[in-house]
Parts: C-alpha cells; structure tokens; sequence
C-alpha cells in the first residue's frame, strides 16, 4: 500500500475540484469550524485514490463530510507524509519559513504530536498534541504555503477556530 499511497498522494497535490455554495452559504464541518473553499480549473482535478478512500471516509464527519472530499485528498495525503514545509506572512510584509511535522496513527480522533520549527530560529521549537481531524482540518485550508489564520490564532491565543470572540 505505501507505494501506491505514495503514488495517489503526489497526484493529489493538486486534486482540488470547483465546489459551489449559494450565495452567502459558509460550510462548517462537523464540529463548527468553518471551512473556506478554494477554486481551481479542470486542470487541477485528480482522481482519488481507492487507497485512501477508507481514510477519507473516517475523516469527512470531522472535517465537514464527503462533499469536501477534494480538499480532503490531499490533507490525508499530507497528513501521511508526516511534515509540512510553510510560511507565516508578517503584517510588515516579511515572512518565516517554517516545518510543521507530527507523529500518530492517521486516524480523527488519535492524538498527534505536533512540533513547530523556524530554520531562523533553531533553538524555538514549539510542541502540542492535537487530535488527527483537528490537523487536518488545518491541512485542508492550505493555501500555497500558508496554514489558516485560525491555525496562527489557536497557537497564539488559544482561540478554538469556529468559535468567536466572546462565545464561552
């Protein structure tokens, strides 16, 4: 299974599909996040992979349910390579390079150890657990080399994403 999973997760890098709502719909996935769609053209469309599709399918009522399954792909495709390789874009216009790695079973509600690193600053490592749906939940919101602001919010301020200020 790994090569052939190896094999369906580098096709689905890209393997992000046109999804509509109705004018001013906003999705939540199962526990209240709201999940942000991206667009793309029929040129980015990969077939999924049989050999994820069991994953898929344990993840999608944690991560807003199968009609997600094109920003599902290649969450669970990343969430196997155990790392990913960012930037965090500063207001000033600066950014910082960062590697987000984990460790735990590819499974929702499974612990992940999680570490944060900053090449510029080889001594700060930041480390927290978090269950497998709430990763890639953050997975999917990708976008080019940027984790969701809801990400950056949950690790500075402990807000839980979906949940607005002053909600209890």
């Amino acid at each position: 299974m790994g090569d052939s999973l190896g094999s369906a997760c580098r096709g689905a890098k890209l393997g992000l599909i046109m999804w509509f709502l109705p004018q001013g719909a906003e999705p939540h996935n199962a526990v209240g996040h709201a999940i942000p769609l991206r667009m793309t053209t029929a040129a980015d469309i990969a077939p999924p992979s049989p050999d994820l599709e069991p994953q898929i399918l344990l993840f999608a009522p944690y991560c807003g349910g199968l009609g997600y399954r094109h920003l599902l792909l290649p969450a669970v495709c990343q969430l196997h390579q155990g790392e990913w390789r960012g930037e965090r874009l500063l207001a000033d216009g600066r950014s910082h390079a960062f590697t987000l790695s984990w460790q735990g079973e590819p499974a929702p509600l499974e612990p992940h150890t999680c570490a944060l690193l900053f090449p510029q600053l080889p001594d700060f490592i930041y480390s927290f657990t978090i269950p497998g749906y709430e990763l890639v939940y953050w997975l999917m919101q990708r976008q080019d080399r940027q984790l969701p602001e809801s990400f950056w919010r949950w690790l500075l301020t402990g807000e839980q994403p979906g949940r607005a200020e002053g909600d209890g």
